[in-house]
């Protein structure tokens, strides 16, 4: 079968990990791979499974100097172009979730060409503005954005791999007195609980979480919920951006540029996916004729995307009938 299933970019502190991290008949690389589908998992730089820099090391400040902005010039690029000349391919299927869509969204909006290389776009939790975010991460965002400002300058990295917050989470997640507590803190950063959750998995999850990412990416999301723009990165003064994008504010991504097929799944309970973002700035934004299915899901929180247990008939196993659909009219 020739049907190429790119699952890439995740949360923002996630890597291709959670893809793999439920049981097979649960997950959705087993799920395509079951299907037929030749899957690659991708990830974007700064994370567990990308960590290699030609000319710095991860303890340089330099080497930390991204966000997603480089995911979508740069590092989509590679990952695709990587796939299509392996497989020898023209184009493939592309599953995002969280931030996996975000860069995809950024990446079709500034490179009309890109498109040919999407057969189909799989927008999963998907998000294109910040402005109605919820919970722990609004907090942070709203609260923390001068302190940021000033740490991107400092320290580069933002929860590594080795970070003690993994070693803790993997150890005491295991307990069965702390478990419903790292269930709580999910809860509080994604959703509220929707029943979904194999609490069972809560250590397997919590030994992959968090897989790292940039002081400055993480910036760059909270410029976007204060903002409330889908826009590049605010480099801080007018000067810097005018270094940088000769204009004095950072560009907007237009997703009314967006010419590939894409396929929504969201959910009203998912805070950082938030309804009234899916509605006004996909939505609303996205050409209809490339916007072929908004699936509003009931009781998902924005994990139950890639981990509840209703994920694989909601989700995972429609989207294998649509890319079979495909193929067969080809």
């Amino acid at each position: 079968m020739n049907q190429i299933c790119s699952i890439s970019t995740t949360w923002f502190i996630g890597s291709s990990a959670v893809w793999v991290t439920n049981l097979p008949n649960q997950s959705a690389a087993f799920i395509f791979a079951d299907a037929g589908f030749d899957v690659w998992m991708g990830n974007v730089r700064g994370n567990t499974y990308s960590t290699k820099h030609i000319n710095y090391t991860q303890n340089d400040l330099k080497y930390w100097k991204f966000t997603f902005d480089e995911f979508a010039k740069y590092d989509l690029d590679s990952m695709i172009n990587y796939v299509l000349n392996k497989t020898r391919q023209h184009s493939l299927y592309y599953v995002g979730y969280s931030e996996g869509t975000l860069t995809m969204f950024a990446k079709l909006s500034i490179d009309q060409l890109f498109a040919a290389k999407i057969r189909k776009f799989f927008a999963l939790g998907p998000i294109g503005t910040l402005a109605h975010i919820k919970g722990l991460v609004e907090t942070a965002a709203k609260n923390f954005l001068q302190p940021l400002k000033i740490l991107v300058k400092i320290t580069g990295k933002f929860m590594p791999n080795e970070s003690i917050f993994q070693k803790i989470s993997k150890s005491t997640c295991s307990l069965r007195s702390i478990v419903e507590h790292c269930e709580n803190l999910m809860f509080q950063m994604t959703g509220p609980a929707t029943i979904q959750m194999n609490v069972s998995r809560i250590p397997v999850y919590m030994s992959h979480l968090p897989a790292g990412t940039s002081m400055a990416n993480v910036l760059h999301w909270a410029q976007m919920v204060n903002s409330h723009k889908t826009q590049m990165y605010d480099y801080g003064s007018e000067n810097k951006n005018m270094k940088h994008y000769k204009m004095k504010t950072p560009p907007l991504y237009n997703l009314s540029l967006i010419n590939a097929p894409v396929y929504l799944y969201w959910s009203e309970q998912d805070w950082l996916a938030d309804k009234r973002d899916i509605e006004d700035g996909l939505i609303a934004k996205i050409p209809s004729k490339y916007l072929i299915q908004s699936n509003e899901l009931q009781n998902f929180n924005h994990f139950d995307f890639i981990w509840g247990i209703h994920a694989a008939d909601q989700i995972y196993k429609p989207i294998v009938r649509i890319i079979r659909n495909d193929e067969a009219n080809q």
